[in-house]
């Protein structure tokens, strides 16, 4: 709209300024080809944009308003849906890390292989609901994402770690245990 009315104003200042002063009728020219072209390219990018959203330049001003907000609405209820979300997630992870303090007497590879049994089916119970959820929009690559970060949140890369430290520690202490028993019995002192 400024540039429009920037034109038109130059093209009257042209109109009325006498043919006498040919450089300023020269500088007007250009200002307004300048200006031209540019309202000619505005116009082809909002004539994309508007193709882009399937809009015609005629439905843009009735249906573009309501678009938007239908998708302020729903740009709300996801918000909403997010902290409800969070707020689940949060107190699901403080209440894992209670399970896990009350956990810190227990065997930890049995804890582990005990998990690591119960995980594939629970793992197959969410992929399943998501599944139900999003339908034909469920994107398995996301899924797996999804388990990689909960993975990350649980730090469970670090835990496994620690067992097979713990197991491969424990394997060895047995053979320790196996050589000093088995040796004696075989007339070598150790």
């Amino acid at each position: 709209r400024d540039k429009t009315k920037e034109r038109r104003s130059l093209l009257s200042e042209k109109k009325v300024l006498s043919a006498v002063h040919v450089f300023r009728h020269r500088e007007l020219a250009a200002k307004i080809a300048a200006l031209t072209e540019d309202l000619e390219e505005l116009r082809s990018e909002k004539n994309m944009l508007l193709a882009s959203l399937a809009y015609t330049e005629e439905d843009a001003a009735d249906k573009f308003p309501k678009d938007i907000a239908a998708m302020e609405q729903s740009l709300k209820r996801l918000e909403e849906q997010e902290q409800k979300h969070s707020a689940e997630l949060d107190a699901a992870l403080n209440e894992y890390a209670g399970l896990r303090e009350q956990a810190q007497g227990f065997d930890l590879v049995q804890l582990y292989e005990a998990r690591q049994a119960i995980r594939p089916n629970k793992e197959q119970e969410a992929e399943n609901r998501a599944q139900q959820v999003y339908g034909e929009k469920y994107n398995q690559l996301l899924m797996f994402d999804c388990k990689k970060t909960i993975s990350r949140m649980l730090y469970e890369d670090m835990e496994r770690q620690a067992v097979r430290r713990m197991m491969r520690q424990a394997q060895e202490e047995q053979q320790i245990f196996q050589t000093t028993w088995i040796l004696p019995n075989c007339g070598v002192r150790t």
